[in-house]
């Protein structure tokens, strides 16, 4: 049975890095089968389809970027302000796409591109990463520390669509992830105008 798993883990590795890499149409079979160190039908001992594959990058992704970011916020423990969390989970969701997790980055470069279908049901996965996003913004609006008059899903959604875009453009160089992060968590929290 471990060779039959490390086969499916090699094969969903390199389905992750040519996603984020290429995006959906750019991602080829026998690149991915040719990463995983494999001819490319093999990997239909694995996989059904193309799109088999790719939806279980993408849930893979989700799993991965929300547990990472639940676990920088919680290890703040409770004496953590409503927007020191929201700020650890900025923080945490940028570096998690930057530093090289190519399942999550692949979320975000290829979402917008899945089938109708498949977009369908990695949104109803995503919603315990959206619920945690929702909780910790309503949380900073009943505290005080947060604009009440904000609608927080127009927060949540413009907020996390800003972080996952940093996927698409970001190239090392001038900034470091934590930097970009930092800013991006200011950006946020207190806004760009002065005054």
């Amino acid at each position: 049975m471990a060779p039959v798993e490390n086969g499916k883990t090699r094969i969903l590795d390199s389905a992750a890095t040519a996603l984020r890499q290429k995006g959906l149409a750019g991602a080829k079979l026998t690149e991915i089968a040719a990463g995983a160190g494999m001819l490319a039908p093999s990997i239909y001992h694995h996989f059904p389809s193309k799109d088999h594959l790719v939806e279980a990058v993408m849930m893979e992704g989700i799993y991965r970027n929300n547990r990472h970011i639940m676990a920088q916020v919680e290890v703040l423990g409770t004496s953590a302000t409503a927007i020191e969390r929201l700020k650890a989970a900025i923080e945490a969701h940028i570096g998690f796409l930057l530093t090289g997790d190519d399942y999550s980055s692949a979320v975000s470069r290829v979402f917008d591109d899945l089938p109708a279908e498949m977009k369908g049901r990695v949104l109803a996965a995503y919603s315990s990463f959206d619920n945690y996003w929702r909780d910790l913004i309503a949380a900073a609006q009943a505290d005080g520390s947060a604009r009440s008059r904000l609608d927080p899903t127009v927060v949540r959604k413009f907020l996390i669509a800003m972080l996952d875009s940093c996927a698409t453009w970001y190239k090392p160089g001038k900034l470091t992830p934590a930097q970009i992060a930092e800013q991006a968590a200011d950006l946020a929290l207190n806004g760009f105008a002065n005054g």
